[in-house]
């Protein structure tokens, strides 16, 4: 079986965009959630988000022209060409993958309506009546085929919030399997519009306050957790075979060596409240991996802040990690960037090359004290150093969507 490493990697996120700005706002705790600016949401009651607020601008008319009707387009694009150049490639070959997931450019609004509430249809107006756009779902994999050429296969994937980890793992496993020899594997979105953040407002699923003097409003795994807050941004990943890379004088940046993927279709939102999904995802990994749970260093929690996510995902981490989950230092990303639905699972395994490169852990800048039943080795407030080998990643979406990656520091 072929092993496959990590040759490049592109991110634009809230805390920063390009490897450097986003390794930088880890380690500083940098808080990305700030009030919106995109639109006038004055009209909502969600009012803060994790914007990107160095956004890149193509060079293209045309992608100049997609971006500024959907910034995601640009995200990606830029994303892409980071990890590319990263990994020096600069055209695709047939025996080569693109695996990029997004989240639906729209929804069915009208089956989350408030049910009676009596500013529910005029919520509904204003939301339907500003939201005037709708591309592709495949128009970021198109424009990079146009700056790239045609690999021997493209795919664009949907699965809600795990799609980001869910491309790099498929993308893994075409790599390792011999399908293909390269592949460009990662997660974009920004439901940062009227239409994304109140409809996310009607599952009332985000926090709707303010952090009020300089706290973090996402708050996973805190005792006083309110709810998620929106984000966005892309992170890509460049996958390739061990052996070709090292043959082509590349440097291997760490190595993924397991995934797990699992649907548990408890309910539209609300997880399986014993976490069973969660639970098979990690030891479908971890098998994967033909790994012991005893040799993970460090865990990415998926912890979006919510009630009902945090508790059943601590429940699985500590039923899986049963002999030694009092040690694994855990982390959440989402503290810094928000949920950015369908790039948060690649932008966190991102985040994972962040600590074995750099042998830090970034903090939950969320956290002052852990909630009921969130019990974990959490690394809160500050960045952590520690010298892990060995990173667990979760992402769970919509629909009991579940997915863990595992990578491991890249060896020549």
């Amino acid at each position: 079986m072929r092993r496959v490493a990590i040759t490049g990697f592109g991110i634009v996120s809230p805390i920063g965009s390009g490897a450097a700005a986003f390794f930088a706002g880890l380690e500083a705790g940098r808080n990305g959630v700030a009030p919106i600016t995109r639109f006038d949401a004055s009209g909502l009651d969600v009012r803060y988000a994790g914007e990107v607020k160095d956004t890149p601008e193509p060079a293209d008319e045309l992608e100049r022209d997609l971006a500024r009707r959907e910034p995601k387009i640009a995200f990606a694009l830029a994303a892409a060409a980071e990890a590319l150049a990263m990994a020096g490639v600069s055209a695709f070959s047939a025996a080569d993958l693109i695996h990029i997931g997004s989240s639906l450019e729209t929804f069915a609004i009208r089956d989350f309506s408030l049910q009676g509430s009596p500013d529910g249809d005029a919520l509904l107006r204003q939301l339907i009546a500003t939201y005037r756009w709708c591309l592709p779902l495949d128009t970021a994999l198109s424009r990079i085929r146009k700056r790239y050429g045609n690999p021997g296969q493209g795919v664009t994937n949907c699965s809600a919030c795990a799609v980001g980890a869910q491309t790099i793992g498929q993308a893994f496993h075409a790599v390792r399997d011999g399908r293909f020899t390269l592949a460009l594997a990662g997660g974009f979105d920004s439901m940062i519009n009227p239409l994304g953040v109140g409809g996310f407002q009607l599952l009332g699923a985000p926090a709707t306050g303010e952090p009020g003097n300089g706290a973090a409003l996402c708050r996973p795994f805190d005792a006083s957790r309110s709810g998620l807050v929106l984000g966005e941004g892309a992170a890509f990943v460049v996958l390739e075979e061990r052996e070709h890379a090292l043959a082509a004088g590349k440097t291997l940046l760490a190595e993924i060596v397991g995934f797990g993927s699992t649907l548990d279709a408890h309910g539209l939102s609300a997880p399986d409240p014993d976490g069973l999904g969660a639970e098979r995802a990690m030891r479908a990994a971890l098998s994967d991996a033909n790994l012991p749970p005893q040799a993970v260093d460090h865990i990415n929690a998926h912890g979006t802040g919510t009630q009902l996510n945090d508790p059943v995902e601590a429940r699985a981490i500590r039923r899986v990690f049963a002999d030694v989950w009092e040690r694994i230092p855990v982390t959440a990303v989402k503290s810094m960037t928000g949920h950015s639905i369908a790039a948060a699972g690649a932008i966190e395994a991102v985040a994972c090359l962040y600590t074995l490169l750099r042998g830090m852990i970034p903090p939950n800048i969320g956290l002052t004290k852990a909630g009921a039943d969130c019990e974990l080795n959490h690394v809160a407030q500050t960045a952590l150093p520690f010298a892990a080998r060995c990173v667990l990643t979760n992402s769970f979406g919509f629909g009991g969507q579940k997915a863990s990656l595992i990578l491991t520091r890249g060896a020549a």
